[in-house]
């Protein structure tokens, strides 16, 4: 495949992600603003306490073959259909782990809700069975548009059940639990037959089974320190200030954190299939990974620092007072997502280069520092000081970042950041002039409403200002790329 045409693809794929991205955002953002409402932080507390527990042992029990399909350069049916297999045990015990054990979850989290909730969910692996060899094979083709479209529509499915069943049967957090369940089984089964209805062999090849379980044990590895490292605020929010703390935190680290779920990560799918096809090429890897960050934090940076600066507007007018307490963290955990921007797409490198056990030990180390970090502040000052040390969590990630670049891709890590430092520079400035068109308008008692919008959008003219007239380079590539992906 040539580089151009290589490009294109993969920008066509970013962009599907990211409009998928923003599409399901937007959905999420507006069941929200219904749904903090009409609910209490303790609900959302307390589904979350069940999905923690969920996904900590889909994560401590799974194993990614899905990783080894998309780097093999040629796939056979063996492959998939072995992939299949060791994939419908793996979910089938995990299955029978969550629902036997979910007495535990309800001790652990000193909330006797919690085990019927976690019993109930249990059944989403078995769910998702049908959908996980479709879903590689888009991923390792670059059809997210089809997935985007089915996700898309499988979030507003989700959204519409639960304020549906908040509105007009009195249900609490069950409504949550229906809705990703019915998510869950619309999307799974429509992509299943968009793939063209896959079935696999009745068959079980020992080369393939030994490809898969190495690429599948360093995942398993790297998912479970990775899965505790990204959620260790959580347990120790949930475990030792209750559901309605923890209701406040998920909400505040969930607004930030969905540029990330959705636009950063997804990019992330299409990177993986993309460095694959360059591997070997070190040049090629460090221009694309700075590429896929570079055009994220493009679209990222300014929504970020906006939200930052008119967070104490934004979390009354939308969400009611109850949520208040939230947004000082909030302005932290926007900080902490910008940083974790920069370092998202480093694991899929190591994959590239065959070292999948990298990622599996940094994430250790990173895991280590988080907890003692995270513990420390969190006790002494509650939930500001679980947020301060969420955002001191990342600091670790830049050495490894530097380290990369330098030792594994031989390039000056250097470039890169001097590569975003436009974007950075752009979006304070964004920052500042938000931050003071909003003091001036509440000065003169204008509405909040008013007030935001009025603030958020010069925030972004000038944003935008910066970017095309003091960095006219960017405003040149990106017009290159639209002209590359759309072929003007």
């Amino acid at each position: 495949m040539s580089d151009q045409t290589l490009a294109q693809r993969a920008g066509r794929s970013a962009l599907w992600q990211i409009v998928g991205g923003g599409w399901q955002t937007l959905v999420r953002l507006g069941a929200s603003i219904y749904l903090a409402r009409a609910l209490r932080p303790s609900d959302f507390g307390l589904f979350g306490m069940a999905l923690l527990y969920q996904e900590f042992l889909i994560t401590a029990l799974s194993l990614g073959f899905g990783s080894g399909i998309i780097v093999k350069k040629e796939i056979s049916e063996d492959d998939l259909s072995t992939a299949f297999w060791l994939s419908c045990t793996v979910r089938f015990i995990i299955f029978l782990a969550i629902f036997l054990s979910a007495p535990l979850a309800a001790y652990f989290w000193k909330e006797p809700r919690v085990e019927p909730v976690v019993q109930i969910i249990s059944f989403i692996p078995l769910l998702q069975i049908l959908g996980l060899i479709p879903q590689t094979l888009a991923s390792k083709h670059l059809q997210f548009k089809k997935i985007n479209i089915i996700r898309g529509i499988a979030i507003l499915l989700e959204s519409t059940t639960a304020i549906i069943l908040v509105a007009f049967t009195g249900l609490t957090y069950w409504a949550l639990v229906i809705g990703m369940i019915v998510n869950t089984l619309f999307y799974n089964l429509v992509l299943w037959f968009s793939m063209g209805r896959w079935f696999p062999k009745f068959a079980f090849h020992k080369d393939s089974f030994r490809y898969l379980f190495r690429f599948g044990f360093y995942s398993w590895l790297f998912g479970i320190t990775n899965y505790l490292k990204q959620n260790v605020d959580y347990f120790l929010v949930g475990r030792l200030l209750g559901s309605y703390q923890l209701g406040l935190y998920e909400f505040a680290y969930r607004l930030p954190h969905l540029v990330l779920d959705r636009i950063s990560r997804p990019v992330g799918e299409v990177l993986f299939p993309t460095f694959s096809e360059v591997q070997d090429d070190n040049e090629k890897l460090f221009n694309n990974y700075v590429n896929a960050v570079k055009y994220v934090c493009l679209i990222c940076y300014p929504i970020l620092f906006i939200l930052a600066g008119t967070s104490d507007i934004v979390v009354p007018l939308f969400w009611g007072n109850q949520w208040l307490p939230i947004v000082i963290p909030l302005q932290i955990l926007c900080i902490c997502a910008a940083l974790k921007l920069l370092d998202q797409p480093t694991g899929y490198i190591f994959y590239c280069k065959n070292r999948p056990d990298i990622p599996y030990k940094i994430s250790l180390i990173v895991l280590i520092f988080t907890i003692i970090v995270v513990g420390l502040l969190g006790h002494f000052y509650g939930l500001l000081g679980v947020a301060f040390g969420m955002l001191l969590s990342v600091l670790p990630s830049f050495v490894v970042l530097f380290l990369t670049f330098f030792y594994l891709l031989k390039v000056n890590p250097f470039r890169f950041f001097l590569l975003l430092l436009p974007i950075f520079i752009s979006s304070l400035c964004s920052y500042l002039v938000v931050l003071t068109v909003k003091k001036i308008l509440l000065v003169i008692e204008l509405k909040f409403f008013t007030v935001l919008i009025s603030s958020s959008l010069l925030g972004l003219v000038v944003y935008l200002s910066f970017i095309s007239i003091l960095f006219p380079i960017i405003r040149k590539e990106i017009v290159q790329k639209i002209k590359i992906i759309f072929n003007f």
